[in-house]
């Protein structure tokens, strides 16, 4: 039983430092986070208003983008219930060639008429593997 103990102990030992390897290679690309919730002008247009304003003006920019090289990484509604939780409601994960193309989707979102309609935030960087991100929170100076 204790060989039995001691080889698991020694294969997720071996297995932890594989992955903390695999963890520390550099990553490509960069990573946008949108989170938005409807203002109160969202609220006045009509079910066919809506759906003319996502498929006459927002899909076609969205199509664009992932025709650049964007990939969605997916796409949510908050349901959190923590005490954390932010007073917005939908979320999308994106991850790009560069910081270029990013930027690119913020613009032609605007132009597109987008914020007209949402409150929305954005989290963007370049991808980074965790070890890294805690070095640099390690690091942090006021």
């Amino acid at each position: 039983m204790k060989k039995l103990f001691f080889f698991l102990g020694i294969s997720f030992f071996c297995i932890s430092v594989l992955s903390a390897q695999e963890n520390t290679k550099p990553e490509n690309g960069y990573i946008l986070t949108e989170i938005w919730k409807a203002k109160p002008e969202w609220y006045k247009l009509t079910a066919e208003q809506r759906t003319d304003f996502f498929e006459n003006k927002i899909n076609p920019v969205l199509m664009k983008t992932m025709q650049n090289g964007a990939e969605i990484l997916g796409t949510a509604v908050n349901n959190n219930s923590g005490e954390q939780k932010m007073d917005y409601q939908f979320m999308a994960v994106w991850k790009f060639p560069d910081k270029k193309s990013s930027d690119q989707l913020e613009k032609v979102a605007k132009e597109a008429g987008f914020l007209k309609y949402f409150d929305q935030v954005n989290f963007s960087g370049n991808i980074i593997p965790p070890p890294t991100l805690n070095d640099k929170m390690v690091q942090l100076k006021k």
